[in-house]
């Protein structure tokens, strides 16, 4: 990356943040973890799905193929699948707006301020 671009991405991030700060408190934008999985996801869905990742990093480094994926944790990704593709564009959704409204405070707080016509 060009120093150029890097020094821009910096200034911006910098502006962002203060810009951020300087914001009076208000209610989190962004939705609870419980929000996002409660009542789709169970620790135990959890549980399987991580046992079949390390299973699956055992097969790897043994240079072996990787198990099938259970029958039973594949229905319940399936089933889970659809209601968490909603919930997460939800949250994409209100990520997406809260950037916008960050980068449209930075923008107004760097432009320069309007000339007197006199």
């Amino acid at each position: 990356m060009p120093l150029k671009s890097r020094l821009l991405a910096i200034v911006l991030c910098g502006t962002l943040s203060s810009a951020l700060h300087a914001r009076e408190p208000e209610a989190p934008a962004f939705p609870e973890p419980r929000q996002l999985l409660g009542g789709v996801v169970t620790e135990g869905d959890v549980g399987q799905l991580f046992e079949h990742l390390r299973e699956s990093m055992r097969a790897a480094a043994e240079g072996r193929e990787p198990p099938p994926m259970p029958e039973a944790l594949a229905r319940r990704l399936e089933a889970a699948g659809g209601e968490l593709r909603l919930r997460g564009l939800d949250a994409a959704m209100l990520l997406t707006r809260f950037v916008e409204q960050a980068v449209r405070g930075a923008v107004r707080e760097l432009a320069p301020p309007p000339s007197n016509p006199n």
